[in-house]
C-alpha cells in the first residue's frame, strides 16, 4: 500500500490510490519522525497503511515536537514529558495498537471504529467498554457524557478532550473522500483547489487575508483556486465576493461535489460564512480567530453536527 501525506512542504499525492489514506497538514517536525514510526510500526507488527493515522495523531499530540513525541508517558506511568522520542513512539506504539484492537477497527477507511479508537486513545480504554454499553459506537454526546462521570469521579473540574476525534482527523482522510482522484470533485481545477486549500491548515485566522500567512473564510477560497489557476474578484466579505463576480453558480446539495462551496449564516448577513467541501460530509474552512491556533483553519464535519448543518443557506460551484 502506498502511504501518502499531504503537508505544508508541499508533497503532492499524484501516487494516491483512491481509497488510500492520507495525512494532510502534517507539519515537516512529524514527518521526521517517518523513519522511526515504520521501523516501531515493522516491529510490532502494526500495518503501514496505519502510519498517516499516526501521524495525524503525533500532530495533535506534539506538532512533532520532542522530546515526548507521542505524548506516552502518562501512559507508561510516568511523569508528562519523561520519555525521549525513541521510548515515546515504542510506548505510543504499543497503546495505539491495543486501542485499535480493543476497538474493532477493520482497516485505515474504517471511520466509524476509527474515531472510537481515537476517543479511547486520549480517553484511555474504559471509553471503548462505556461506548459499547450505550449504543456500541463513537458519538460526540458520549463523549461529553464520559468526560463528565470520569471528571466527577476523580474530582477534576475537566477530563481528556472531548473534541479529540475532529483535532486528530482534521489532519487525516482517505483519498476517495476528496474524490478528485476518482472523479469526484466537481472539475480538476476544485480538486488542487481542495489539495492546496487542505495545506493551509494550522495558519492562524486573519480578517480580511488572502494568504499565504493567513486567511479569513473567503480569503481561503480565493487564495486555493487562484494558486489552482483560477483567480477569484471579489472582497472583502463572503457576501460580497458571492455577490461581485460571475464566477459561482448556484447548486443544489444533491449536486455537491469536492470542491464546491458551502454556505453558512452566521451573522446578520445573508451569507455570512463559506467552508470547501471535501466529501464524506466535511469541509475545510478559516473559522475563527478566537481559537487555538492549530483549530483557526480546520477541517470539520458538517452534516450532521448540531453546530454548522442548521445554519446551511445554499451551495455554489466555482466556475
Amino acid at each position: 500500500m502506498i502511504v501518502a501525506y499531504i503537508s505544508g512542504a508541499s508533497k503532492d499525492e499524484e501516487s494516491v490510490g483512491v481509497g488510500e489514506p492520507i495525512a494532510v497538514g502534517v507539519s515537516s517536525e512529524v514527518l521526521q519522525w517517518e523513519l522511526m514510526l515504520r521501523e516501531e510500526m515493522r516491529k510490532q507488527q502494526l500495518p503501514e497503511e496505519y502510519l498517516p493515522l499516526v501521524m495525524a495523531l503525533i500532530m495533535q499530540e506534539s506538532g512533532g515536537h520532542g522530546p515526548d513525541v507521542m505524548q506516552s508517558s502518562e501512559s507508561a506511568g510516568l511523569p508528562v514529558n519523561t520519555l525521549r522520542p525513541a521510548e515515546s513512539i515504542y510506548y505510543g506504539i504499543k497503546h495505539f495498537k491495543s486501542v485499535l484492537a480493543m476497538a474493532g477497527v477493520k482497516n485505515a477507511s474504517d471511520m466509524e471504529n476509527i474515531k472510537l479508537m481515537l476517543q479511547s486513545y486520549n480517553f484511555g480504554t474504559g471509553f471503548i467498554n462505556y461506548a459499547k454499553q450505550n449504543g456500541g459506537g463513537y458519538t460526540k454526546e458520549l463523549a461529553i457524557q464520559f468526560s463528565r462521570l470520569q471528571a466527577s469521579k476523580l474530582g477534576w473540574p475537566s477530563y481528556g478532550d472531548i473534541d479529540y476525534v475532529e483535532h486528530v482527523l482534521r489532519y487525516y482522510t482517505v483519498a476517495n473522500e476528496i474524490g478528485g482522484l476518482s472523479g469526484g470533485a466537481a472539475n480538476p481545477i476544485a480538486k488542487k483547489a481542495t489539495e492546496i486549500a487542505l495545506q493551509q491548515q494550522g495558519k492562524p485566522y486573519i480578517w480580511g487575508a488572502t494568504g499565504p500567512l493567513g486567511f479569513d473564510c473567503s480569503g481561503l477560497v480565493i487564495y486555493a483556486f487562484t494558486m489552482a489557476g483560477h483567480p477569484i474578484n471579489g472582497r472583502p466579505t463572503t457576501s460580497t465576493m458571492l455577490s461581485g463576480t460571475a464566477q459561482f453558480k448556484a447548486i443544489q446539495k444533491s449536486q455537491l461535489k469536492v470542491g464546491d462551496l458551502i454556505l453558512f449564516k452566521l451573522t446578520s448577513a445573508r451569507v455570512s460564512h463559506v467552508g470547501i467541501y471535501l466529501g464524506d460530509g466535511k469541509m475545510v474552512n478559516a473559522e475563527t480567530d478566537q481559537a487555538p491556533l492549530g483549530q483557526q483553519i480546520r477541517t470539520v464535519q458538517v452534516f450532521g453536527s448540531s453546530y454548522w448543518e442548521p445554519r446551511i443557506v445554499g451551495y455554489s460551484r466555482v466556475q
